[in-house]
């Protein structure tokens, strides 16, 4: 149970990550909108497959509203079961600035603490980074998440189109107690998130080998609706 706990938490905080960077002409901003979940006018869904073990899919649903601060990405992700596991209020306007970071676990909301709020990790430099204090079934756990663009560049096929990706490096430290047996143990993992000009995050890979979580469809609210209440 300890084990299976530490694992669903890796997998949850290693799921987002914003990305841009391309031509030494483009300013910050063009890259950031480039790279960056487009802004639709209804909600939209990505499809997420792991291509090492076809039956575990991976749902994301980004909407866009306006409020007196300015535009907002909220982007809501959801496990194989339809029950949100993670989410993010993303400030579009000042900097794509992160309001809010939270994990769920049944019905229980995990805030994070932000202490670097940009998300958008620019020539390199990791930027954005969170951590989660909190409790569950007995297990008492810190986790630090913090990423850095990599150099290496990549291409993504996407209507049988070739899109130019960058990819971003997230370390993740955990810190877990198991409070009812007094144990504690400390573990470090780290993944790979692909981004791709005009989608957004199109890939997050193990560098372990656990996991290849790839886009592979996107579809409308009304049809993710029906999915869910189906």
């Amino acid at each position: 149970m300890f084990l299976n706990t530490l694992k669903f938490s890796f997998i949850v905080i290693n799921l987002l990550l914003v990305v841009s960077c391309s031509s030494k002409s483009e300013s910050s901003d063009e890259l950031a909108k480039n790279y960056f979940y487009p802004n639709e006018p209804k909600p939209y869904v990505y499809v997420f497959q792991d291509s090492l073990n076809p039956v575990f899919e991976m749902f994301e649903r980004i909407v866009t509203y306006q409020d007196p601060w300015g535009e907002h990405r909220l982007i809501e992700r959801y496990n194989s079961n339809f029950m949100l596991i993670e989410s993010y209020d993303v400030l579009v306007d000042h900097d794509y600035k992160v309001l809010n970071h939270v994990l769920y676990h049944g019905t229980k909301e995990i805030i994070a603490k932000i202490s670097d709020s940009t998300f958008m990790p620019w020539q390199g430099k990791a930027n954005f980074s969170s951590s989660f204090p909190g409790t569950v079934d007995s297990i008492y756990f810190t986790m630090t998440n913090k990423r850095s663009l990599q150099e290496k560049k990549g291409g993504f096929i996407w209507n049988k189109e070739q899109l130019s990706t960058r990819l971003f490096l997230d370390s993740i430290y955990t810190l877990a107690v198991d409070l009812k047996n007094q144990k504690e143990k400390i573990l470090t993992t780290v993944a790979i998130h692909e981004f791709a000009k005009g989608l957004g995050r199109v890939r997050i890979q193990s560098t372990v080998g656990e996991y290849n979580l790839v886009l592979i469809n996107k579809i409308s609210e009304e049809d993710w609706q029906k999915m869910v209440t189906n």
